[in-house]
Formats: structure tokens, C-alpha cells, sequence
């Protein structure tokens, strides 16, 4: 019996994800950096980046539990022939970019709730989140302790995760460029003779 050689691509369900989150990402990051950066008049400020913001990660959130779901019930396509070192660093920095996914809205989101502030998704809805008692009666001096030590915490969460993602674009471009693997054709749709697109020509006939 002839077993099936494996894909040396993603599916599109894990192309979409990691494309939109990786838009959502530098779209959200931007939003942050106009209302933390630039004051009401500049050029770089838009007046509902907050909003946006709170909004865009919300998203980031749902669709990063989405695609850590996918991960822990898919195989991916095999890393390339590479040395120990490489592979290490491959897997950590996935790694990591997952924790920063996750732990970069859940920190912004988790300081919405200690202002007892309610979010809004694009204005379609409104929640409050976590509605723990805990939270909802902190004294102000435990307000003030958590408020100071979870937004930096969101705020450095957001610059490094940043950095993790420059890396993640250098490291692409050097198994593409350099070395010449399918790493980051991986990633992206196929496409045939006449132009439409198909994930795994593998699995073509």
C-alpha cells in the first residue's frame, strides 16, 4: 500500500488565520501607536484609534484561539533539512509568537476590565470582561497596584511580540532567498496554469 508523501503546504484554513492575524497585528499596533504616541492635531492621530484598537485585538484574541485549536489538531508541513541549532530556533520563536498572540489582548483586555470599562467589537456589541467579583471590587489601592504593573506589562508584551514578528519576516525571507526551501511557500496558495489558486499541489490529480 502506497502511503501519501506529505504536504509541503498549509491548508487554507491556516493560511487564512496566519495572514489576517499577522494584518490584524501590525493594523492594531498601529492604532496603539496613534493614541499613545501623537497627541489630538497630529498627522498620525486618529481620534477613534482607541476604539479600534480594543476592537482589533478582540479579534486578534478569537482568531489566535482559533489557530492555536488548529495547530494542537493538524499536522503542519515538515521543517526543511537544517541543523539542530536552526530547528531550535524555528520552534521556539513559533512558540513564542503564539504566547504573544494570546497574552498580549488578553492583558489589554484584562486591563479594560479593571477600569470596569466595557468593550466594544466595531460598535456591533458590548461585554464586559472578566466579570469576576474579585475585579469588580478591588479597593483602590489594589486598582492602582494591578493598573501599574498589567499595562506595561501590555504595553512591553506588545513591543517584543513586535520584535518576534521582524524576526519571523527575516527568517522567511532567508529560508526563501538564502536557502531556497518551501518554508514560506508554505504559507501561500499554489497556483496552477490558469491562474486559480489551490493549497497543496501535492494533493492535486
Amino acid at each position: 500500500m502506497r502511503t501519501s508523501a506529505p504536504a509541503t503546504r498549509y491548508d487554507t484554513v491556516a493560511m487564512t488565520l496566519h495572514w489576517v492575524i499577522a494584518l490584524l497585528i501590525l493594523v492594531d499596533f498601529a492604532f496603539a501607536l496613534s493614541f499613545s504616541r501623537f497627541n489630538p492635531g497630529d498627522k498620525l492621530y486618529l481620534p477613534s484609534a482607541y476604539d479600534l484598537h480594543m476592537s482589533t485585538g478582540a479579534c486578534i484574541l478569537a482568531l489566535s484561539i482559533a489557530r492555536v485549536a488548529w495547530r494542537l489538531t493538524h499536522k503542519r508541513p515538515p521543517l526543511p533539512d537544517m541543523g539542530t541549532a536552526l530547528r531550535w530556533l524555528a520552534r521556539t520563536s513559533h512558540f513564542l509568537l503564539y504566547v504573544f498572540m494570546l497574552a498580549a489582548p488578553l492583558t489589554g483586555w484584562f486591563v479594560l476590565s479593571l477600569r470596569r470599562q466595557a468593550t466594544s467589537v466595531f460598535g456591533l456589541f458590548r461585554w464586559k470582561w472578566p466579570t469576576l467579583p474579585s475585579v469588580a471590587t478591588l479597593s483602590q489601592q489594589d486598582f492602582e497596584y494591578w493598573q501599574d504593573h498589567l499595562l506595561p506589562t501590555h504595553i512591553w508584551l506588545s513591543y517584543l511580540g513586535m520584535c518576534l514578528v521582524g524576526v519571523h519576516v527575516v527568517a522567511a525571507l532567508y529560508h526563501h532567498y538564502y536557502r531556497r526551501d518551501d518554508v514560506l511557500r508554505g504559507m501561500l496558495p499554489a497556483m496552477t496554469k490558469d491562474g486559480t489558486c489551490r493549497t497543496n499541489p501535492e494533493n492535486a490529480k
